[in-house]
Parts: C-alpha cells; structure tokens; sequence
C-alpha cells in the first residue's frame, strides 16, 4: 500500500511538470489561449506562483484570454500569497508587493516598485540620501554646549537598510523585518569637518500584507514593531538639573527614547499613506534624558505620498495636540538623466524634532542632494 501511494504521488509531480513545462513552451511560443489552460490546471494544483503569474499577465494583458484587470489582480495575488512561502527566493520582496492597485502608467509603476521594495540587493529602508542643507538656528541647538562654533550650511545624510525573513504561519503570510536608519549632519565646510549630531534608530517589525482583503478602505497591509533612537553621546553629570522640569540634563547631550508601534499602510492608486501610532517606554525619570521628547514628537505620523510618473513626492506630518508641537517635512525625488536609480533628492524641513540634539528647537532647514533608493 505505501509503495503504492509513492508511486502515485510521483506519477501526480511527473504529470504536473510536464504540464507546467509544455505551458511554457506554448507561453514563449505566444500560443497563449493553449498555455492558459494548462498553466490555470497546474496552479490549481500545484499552488505555483510562477503559472499564478502567467495566468495574472494573461488577464491583464489579454493575451489568449480576455482582458480582465479584477482576474489579474486575482491571480497575483495569488502568485504573491504563494511565493512569499520560498523567503529565500529574490523576488520574493516583488511579489509581496503586487498586491498593490495597478497604477495608469508604466512609470508611475517602476516608481511605486522603487518605493516599496528598492532596486538594490541590498534592501533600502527608508531613503538613502546625501544633501546640502541650509538651518536657520544655530545647528548646535544649544550654543552653551559647544566649543565649536558650528555654521548654519552643513551636509546630512541618510543611511537606512532592512533585511527580510517570510514566514506562513496561522495560514496567512507575515514578513519580519530587522532594519537600522542612521542620520548625520555633517559640518564638511569648517575646517576639521566635525560630526554635529548623528542619531541612531535600529527597529524590529513584522508587517501582514492583507492581499487585497481590505481593499474597501483601500488598506494594504499593517507592521507592527520596536524602535529605539539615540544619538550616542554621554550622559549626564551626577547631581545634574536639568534645563527645564522634564527636559534635558544641563550640560548633557545624552539623547534617548524606545516606543512600540502600529503602523497602517494605504493605497489610492498614485496616493499612498501611512499611519503610524506609537506608545513611548518610559526609562526611570533619574535616567531619563528627555523625558518630554513625546512633547515635540506626539505619539504618532501621516506620511503621504503622490507618484506621478518618475517624481515621487512625500510628506510627513506629527502633531502633539496636548502641547501644540508639531512638524513637517518634505521630500521631492526624480531620476538623474544618466539613471533611472540614482535621483534628484530636495528636502525641506519646518517644526520640532528634526534630530534629537535639536528635538526640543524650532527648525526650519532646506536642503539638496542625490538619493540612491526612495
């Protein structure tokens, strides 16, 4: 009887790669309306992402079958929620994200691919940028902490990378994700070009794309997650005041803060939108650096964004409605004409909270630069 069930189940993957390889041939072929019949059959048996995909493309470009966008996003779907199962797979990351809307055009569909996933092996997180910028308040923050006179025309820039493990767990997909953003501004025009500031923000989360389960309000996927941010420099002095009640110690430059965090990630065709909620964990008030930060920071963010063609716009916003802080920041990015994966970056920044020596300051900064992901 065992011997029996082997045999079985091996004539079944014998027949079923046959059938996946003859469609191929009939797809390079383009003898779509064959290739369709045998790649539907094997998907439905084999839950293979690669026919999910065919079948996808088929419908969506009505090739030997009728041009139907709904049954094309079906089958990526599909092909997503399947090959999200092989994490090890390179385009695994692609595929997670087609459950995306299709956009009206093929460059406003390379941008949206550029925003949710990158165009390195390397995974960019958030922005990878250099820019040169220009603030309005003393950089320092707090001149009385300084020996050096620093200026206000400095350079910034961004560092931010993920990696990505996929798991199938309870019968739905989860992708967990460990990432590091790292911030500098750089005083590059004094002569021994000091580092100002530097803020560090390593994260874990988990993010559950919904696979167009919540289309009805247009929600696309949720993280949940874990951020630390800190700049690295020394704490306080013993017996140290502080500069306010809940401010910072006098004389440190220590700053510090740790929140969870839920985040909703939306989509309306070119308009996307996150929403992200966070709870500060407080440290010991006798160890705490900043224990106003949530003041100037608020407990959450909207980031917008509006892909037209090559340009990607973004803006973010945070407000703390108890304290009436608030910020905004802005940022443009389009292909240099030499490559459609280096970009144009300007950024424009207006509010409290734009680096941690500064949290606690009115900033105004623009700067310019290039980018190397979105």
């Amino acid at each position: 009887m065992l011997r029996f069930l082997v045999l079985l189940l091996t004539l079944t993957f014998l027949s079923t790669a046959d059938e996946h390889n003859q469609a191929d041939l009939y797809f390079e072929n383009e003898e779509y309306d064959k290739a369709y019949a045998l790649y539907l059959e094997y998907a439905e048996k084999a839950e293979n992402p690669d026919a999910a995909f065919k079948l996808g493309w088929m419908h969506e470009n009505g090739k030997g079958v009728a041009q139907d966008p709904e049954k094309a996003i079906y089958w990526y779907k599909k092909a997503a929620k399947w090959d999200s199962r092989e994490s090890n797979k390179e385009r695994v990351m692609e595929t997670l994200y087609r459950n995306f809307d299709p956009v009206s055009d093929s460059e406003s569909a390379d941008t949206l691919v550029q925003l949710a996933s990158g165009a390195f092996a390397l995974r960019a997180y958030e922005p990878n940028y250099w820019i040169v910028s220009y603030t309005n308040v003393l950089p320092s923050g707090d001149p009385v902490l300084e020996e050096t006179e620093y200026i206000h025309t400095e350079t910034k820039f961004q560092i931010s990378l993920r990696a990505d493990y996929v798991t199938e767990w309870l019968g739905f997909t989860q992708m967990w994700t460990g990432a590091y953003t790292q911030i500098s501004y750089w005083q590059i025009f004094l002569e021994s070009s000091p580092f100002r500031e530097t803020n560090h923000m390593p994260e874990v989360f988990v993010t559950f794309p919904f696979y167009h389960a919540l289309d009805a309000i247009h929600m696309k996927a949720v993280s949940v997650g874990y951020k630390h941010a800190s700049n690295g420099q020394p704490g306080e002095e013993d017996n140290a005041t502080r500069v306010r009640p809940d401010g910072p110690f006098e004389g440190s430059r220590s700053r510090s803060w740790n929140r969870l965090y839920i985040r909703g990630h939306f989509q309306w065709n070119h308009f996307l939108a996150e929403l992200t909620l966070w709870h500060r964990l407080k440290d010991r008030l006798e160890k705490d650096d900043n224990p106003d930060i949530v003041d100037y920071y608020g407990h959450g963010s909207l980031e917008l964004s509006y892909i037209h063609k090559k340009l990607l716009t973004r803006l973010k916003l945070r407000k703390n409605f108890s304290s009436g802080y608030s910020s905004a920041e802005l940022e443009l990015s389009y292909p240099v004409p030499i490559s459609d994966n280096i970009f144009f970056f300007l950024q424009g920044f207006s509010g409290y909270g734009q680096s941690l020596i500064d949290y606690d300051h009115y900033t105004n900064q623009v700067g310019f630069g290039l980018s190397i992901s979105r």
